[in-house]
């Protein structure tokens, strides 16, 4: 189960990455990657900012389907740069089709080592790994945001949870069960 787990979780990041492509090119053209490496990053930080902001304003609320409707709204954005800027995006490939190979070779590498490390050893115990599993399973369980504080019946949580939120889009968008992305999440943050 980890394992069709963590490769659902690797496919849904390298599609939302790629979805961001062209994003990532606009705002970062002038570094050496031309912002390829920033693609992950940028796609589930966006993606969870946008749900953050319309479910915390009850606009959306906080569901799988909020989530496909602000990743299909990407989708055409990107397609309208993509085509706006498709001689550029495609050159950059061609030219820098050795930094990409390698950057996802690295994260490839880094995922699956950090992965497999958490397999042999997934309890959440001990630090703040219990907070942190908390908190997740709080978000997740929100229907708008703030999510309630696990710890405080009652009352919002309201100290930071950015962090978890966005791993928690991700939970939500990929199906994945809460015990198992929490490990995937240290992966995909290693990576």
């Amino acid at each position: 189960v980890f394992l069709i787990d963590a490769l659902i979780w690797f496919i849904a990041v390298e599609f939302l990455s790629f979805i961001y492509l062209p994003v990532a090119y606009l705002l970062f053209k002038n570094l050496p990657d031309m912002g390829y490496a920033f693609g992950k990053v940028l796609s589930i930080l966006l993606i969870s900012f946008i749900l953050w902001f319309l479910s915390s304003i009850h606009v959306l609320p906080n569901t799988r389907w909020a989530i496909i409707l602000i990743i299909v709204l990407h989708i055409l954005c990107s397609c309208i740069l993509f085509r706006h800027r498709r001689s550029e995006i495609k050159e950059y490939i061609v030219k820098n089709r050795g930094v990409i190979v390698t950057t996802e070779l690295i994260f490839i590498a880094a995922f699956v080592m950090c992965a497999v490390v958490r397999s042999y050893n997934p309890e959440i115990a001990n630090t703040e790994k219990p907070m942190d599993f908390a908190f997740l399973n709080a978000i997740m369980r929100a229907d708008y945001f703030p999510p309630q504080d696990p710890w405080l019946s009652g009352f919002s949580i309201n100290n930071y949870y950015f962090g978890h939120m966005m791993m928690a889009t991700l939970t939500k968008f990929t199906g994945v069960s809460t015990a198992v992305s929490f490990n995937l999440s240290l992966a995909l943050i290693f990576a």
